[in-house]
């Protein structure tokens, strides 16, 4: 049988603090995040390139009503 080698500290630590923060920040079920626009701008200055990203999202929560367009099957 193969021995398992202990998990070092900084592992444990990030593990510990992966449990802690899904423990504070629970997903939540039945919801759903649309994204509805994403935007980029990007220029270039004096060898240094900056970005924005703007992203729109609309959070459907449980119970709401679905107002979005009826898919077209046809």
């Amino acid at each position: 049988m193969s021995e398992q080698k202990p998990i070092s500290r900084m592992r444990g630590l990030g593990r510990f603090v992966g449990h802690m923060w899904g423990a504070i920040n629970p997903s939540k079920p039945g919801q759903e995040t649309v994204e509805v626009r994403r935007e980029v701008e990007q220029e270039e200055r004096e060898g240094v390139i900056l970005r924005r990203t703007t992203i729109e999202e609309v959070e459907i929560r449980p119970g709401a009503a679905d107002t979005r367009a009826p898919e077209n099957n046809a």
